[in-house]
């Protein structure tokens, strides 16, 4: 389980929220994980109420699964699952890769070659939790460049569930969890919006044939 720093006493509620959230979506937590409220009201150094509204936020996201008090986990997917969320994220992430593709500027397209050089050196040498943060920074990135604040969000629903899954498989994923970004940063670089949108969508692909191979999903 991770470790949260204390909070500042303005907006408690959003602010957990939102650590908890990052949390997930950075794979810092993985699934199984189990969370406890007076455990985590004890790290933020706030009462047990905004960490408990900010669980049952991401309880109804199905970010986490609540099964009682003291153990709240972060959940397994089925293969089921996996594959809604797989199509959705083909169509959103598509979407923001070919308005990035539109949109980018050189110095957005700079940002996006060193998040993936960055990353790669961070998988190179071992450093996993670099390497899935660097991997979430990249993908938001371009979320970001789309311009699409509605679909941004959206995108980033997602990764509360997404983040923990990839964390889990990520240094045994090998090349399987970058190769693409080359490609997507190639497409963007010429401002092909086709060949953005197929790349990120071959990405996302690749990852979830690793997932359904990686023993990491719940029983159907």
């Amino acid at each position: 389980m991770s470790d949260f720093e204390p909070m500042d006493r303005s907006s408690l509620y959003e602010g957990v929220y939102a650590k908890i959230a990052r949390a997930l979506t950075e794979g810092a937590l993985k699934p199984d994980d189990k969370l406890r409220i007076r455990t985590l009201s004890d790290q933020f150094g706030v009462s047990v109420t905004p960490v408990r509204d900010a669980i049952l936020r991401l309880v109804e996201a199905h970010a986490l699964e609540w099964r009682g008090p003291k153990d709240i986990r972060v959940p397994r997917m089925t293969e089921r699952q996996l594959d809604e969320v797989r199509l959705i994220r083909l169509r959103l992430e598509g979407l923001a890769a070919r308005l990035a593709a539109e949109k980018l500027d050189r110095d957005g397209l700079l940002a996006l070659e060193e998040l993936v050089a960055d990353n790669e050196a961070a998988r190179s040498a071992g450093d996993v939790a670099a390497a899935v943060r660097l991997n979430r920074e990249f993908h938001f990135s371009i979320c970001e460049a789309a311009g699409l604040p509605v679909l941004r969000a959206m995108i980033q629903s997602l990764w509360l569930r997404m983040g923990p899954m990839i964390a889990s498989v990520y240094e045994n994923g090998g090349e399987t969890m970058i190769t693409h970004h080359y490609d997507i940063l190639r497409a963007i670089e010429r401002r092909d919006g086709d060949a953005a949108d197929a790349a990120i969508q071959a990405d996302i692909n690749a990852a979830v044939q690793f997932f359904q191979t990686s023993g990491v999903l719940a029983p159907s």
